[in-house]
């Protein structure tokens, strides 16, 4: 035991400073004179032979001070042992007594000294004083104790005082927490207490007092405080990690997650006492009700490396598969002896420089929702007390593993809905009405009712489509390219074949080849393509099989010529790979940008945006009142999204063109808008899954959309749809008119040239009188 000041208190100017505070044994010595009068006679003798001892010490060297602390050592030790009990060890146990309301320690176990005197903890307990003082944590203490002793009103719970420091051995952190005892106290007021108005110190919360308030109406330097405290630490780093690891789980986003994980990890290795420990962590998530582990969700786990380590190709799934059905703990050079423990890869866990690996399934509602890998590698090892140590997490570990399954599925189901369905969150409500009133009148043993169709009236239609010019003759160009390598190939085949066999039959098949290569010269793809599809995969697949099957020479010829003719690799389909990559390098392009519009738009106002893909890309946007009934609809916002689709237009008729240079074929885009001044009415294709128009006259808009992607100049052979320009085409000049505006301002932006045209549309079967303007795009 160490009798010892010290000042927890960095600043001695602070509140303690300016208090009248005595340290003084009386109230201890009234307690123990009450309690000694209680008990019965072994306890009452030993309670007086103490309380002799008191006295004793008080008559020969007067009140305790903190200059006398030499003279009470004995009756300090006294006070120790009746308040702390007897089989305690002093350099574990973690108490002090200190001045009446905690502001220098006198007094302490040799434990609580030793981490008083650490450097880094000084550091801390300043901190603590900082950070109350900031909160005025302090002062609030002080008047609840005040309000309880003179005005009975039950104590506010102090705030609990945490600190950590860092473990000299592990370099991990240890947490804390400190209690003030106040009951040796005695609080002697030095003015006439004033009534007090128990509601005006009350807040609307009944447990927030008006601070303020008390400090006009109650000053402390009124008060004098006699007397000592006692504070007691307690170390509480299994439940402040077990804390820290709910908040994680509590985590909403993947994203949160994935900066708390570093957090999580130093959480574990704090748990188990273990720096050089190191946790994976993998959910088990279903895909088509297959398990599954994705990287994306697992974060330091070494299994996958493990399960795939000593096998090949689809062994390799079914492997990670059957374990993933059954899981099985894992244990591997812990010092566990686990009965059947079978895994042929444990070996291969020092290839990896692994020392110590256990592999835990973890449960939640019965049911395995993930794995935790626990393992030490460069010759650190752990043992079975570590796994002991880590039961309070499991379960907090499986709900964040079973709550990230539930995210991945969420997020299937999201891409679903975007991507392959027509159900938006724009009109997700009109959805989830139908569905509620459908199920309101289903009864039982009677027939199912007809679902209410989904419909939307008034809504402003938005049509635009970008496509790619000319991408049937470069697909026929590209397949013509193709069968001519394909063809040379087959002739060199044929003429290796010869070397070795001299069969006529060989003879016709080379002049069928030249045949084929005269006729893709000469003759429509249209015509020659599935003729040639034919004798390459009938007659030539034959031919080649028989000589591959009886010659190890020329089976290697062939084995060759099959590399050379497949699709995903090979020469003779290079000309049709380049083609799609080009088309797939604009579509995505052009997709990536129609979903930042989307998101522009529907910050603006909810509206319905589909997407198909032909080609390019066309689009339809619908937006109106019916669509959003509780936002109120105004024109500006069909104003803003016409605006939005004129400068869309033009951006991505300037991203295509920068891809030109990207593209191992290149190709120009052309962009469309059909502009339509009235509103229609769409409803929901069950059979199609998707929103068309409504009614004779809006069908009409549908019609004329499908026909105009090519149509022509009046009396020319032009088309209306140019690389680097975008064409509007409308019925009315009151359409167009709003439009002018839109060409002007992006005009005066730079975005548009100064070259628009105002045409005339040839006649389209039922549709006549059409018009449009052109204008380039400053590229």
């Amino acid at each position: 035991m160490f009798a010892q000041v010290i000042d927890l208190s960095e600043n001695k100017k602070d509140l303690l400073g300016e208090l009248d505070i005595q340290l003084s044994l009386d109230s201890f010595i009234t307690h123990l004179r009450k309690l000694a009068s209680t008990q019965d006679n072994v306890k009452h003798e030993m309670l007086e032979f103490i309380l002799h001892k008191f006295l004793e010490t008080r008559e020969t060297y007067g009140p305790l001070t903190e200059e006398n602390l030499a003279s009470y050592k004995q009756i300090l030790f006294y006070t120790y042992n009746l308040l702390v009990p007897p089989l305690e060890d002093e350099h574990d146990t973690l108490w002090a007594l200190a001045t009446p309301l905690g502001k220098n320690v006198f007094y302490g176990t040799q434990g609580f000294y030793n981490l008083l005197r650490q450097e880094f903890c000084e550091e801390t307990f300043k901190d603590i004083e900082e950070k109350t003082k900031k909160k005025d944590l302090l002062e609030q203490s002080i008047y609840s104790l005040l309000l309880e002793r003179f005005y009975e009103i039950p104590a506010v719970e102090d705030e609990v005082i945490e600190f950590s420091s860092k473990d000299e051995v592990t370099g991990l952190p240890r947490y804390y927490a400190i209690q003030i005892d106040k009951r040796f106290v005695d609080i002697t007021p030095k003015m006439k207490l004033p009534e007090l108005d128990y509601k005006k110190i009350r807040q609307n919360n009944v447990q927030q007092f008006e601070w303020r308030f008390l400090r006009e109406l109650l000053p402390l330097n009124q008060f004098s405080f006699t007397g000592f405290s006692i504070i007691t630490v307690k170390e509480i780093t299994p439940d402040r990690v077990i804390q820290n690891i709910r908040d994680i789980v509590s985590r909403n986003s993947d994203e949160e997650l994935e900066h708390a994980y570093d957090v999580l990890q130093e959480s574990l290795q704090t748990l188990t006492g273990n720096q050089h420990i190191k946790f994976g962590l993998s959910p088990i998530l279903k895909l088509n009700n297959k398990p599954i582990l994705d990287q994306v969700y697992m974060h330091a786990s070494i299994l996958p490396a493990l399960l795939k380590k000593k096998t090949k190709n689809c062994q390799e799934a079914n492997i990670t598969e059957s374990y993933l059905l059954n899981p099985q703990i894992i244990v591997y050079n812990v010092g566990i002896d686990f009965g059947d423990n079978n895994f042929k890869f444990l070996n291969d866990l020092s290839d990896l420089g692994v020392t110590s690996y256990v592999c835990i399934p973890l449960y939640y509602n019965n049911k395995v929702t993930g794995l935790l890998e626990v393992y030490t590698n460069e010759g650190h090892t752990f043992d079975k007390i570590v796994l002991a140590k880590l039961r309070r997490a499991a379960p907090l570990l499986a709900q964040l593993l079973n709550d990230q399954a539930h995210r991945f599925n969420a997020r299937i189901d999201a891409v679903i809905k975007e991507k392959f369905t027509s159900l938006q969150p724009a009109v997700q409500w009109k959805f989830n009405q139908a569905a509620y009133e459908y199920l309101k009148k289903i009864a039982p043993e009677k027939p199912k009712p007809i679902i209410e169709n989904v419909q939307f009236k008034n809504v402003y239609p938005l049509y635009g489509a970008i496509d790619i010019r000319n991408s049937t003759i470069e697909r026929n160009k590209a397949l013509v390219a193709d069968y001519k390598i394909q063809l040379g190939l087959l002739k060199q085949v044929l003429q290796d074949i010869k070397n070795v066999y001299s069969i006529a039959l060989l003879d016709e098949m080379e002049f069928n080849c030249d045949k084929w290569l005269t006729q893709l010269d000469t003759s429509p793809i249209d015509v020659v393509q599935m003729k040639v599809k034919d004798f390459m995969e009938k007659e030539v697949y034959m031919l080649l099989m028989h000589f591959k099957n009886s010659n190890s020479t020329l089976a290697a010829i062939i084995e060759k010529y099959e590399q050379e003719v497949l699709a995903e690799t090979g020469k003779a389909h290079q000309h049709r790979r380049a083609l799609e990559s080009s088309i797939a390098t604009i579509n995505t392009a052009i997709n990536g940008y129609l979903e930042l519009l989307n998101d522009e738009i529907q910050r603006s106002y909810p509206c319905y945006f589909e997407k198909f893909r032909t080609d390019g890309v066309e689009y339809d946007i619908y937006i109106g009142q019916s669509i959003a009934p509780e936002r109120p609809f105004d024109m500006l916002y069909l104003k803003n999204v016409r605006l939005w689709q004129l400068t869309s237009m033009a951006s991505i008729a300037k991203i295509t063109h920068t891809l030109l240079q990207q593209m191992e074929t290149p190709l120009e885009t052309t962009q469309l808008i059909f502009i339509n001044g009235n509103d229609i009415d769409i409803s929901f294709r069950v059979d199609e899954r998707r929103f068309d128009v409504e009614g004779a006259y809006n069908i009409r808009y549908h019609i004329i959309k499908k026909r105009i992607d090519k149509v022509h100049l009046k009396d020319s052979f032009e088309r209306l749809t140019q690389p680097g320009k975008i064409a509007l085409v409308y019925y009315d000049a009151r359409e167009i008119k709003e439009y002018m505006s839109y060409i002007n301002y992006l005009q005066n932006k730079d975005i548009l040239l100064d070259d628009m045209e105002e045409l005339e549309l040839e006649e389209l079967q039922g549709v006549s009188g059409l018009k449009a303007i052109r204008i380039g795009v400053k590229l």
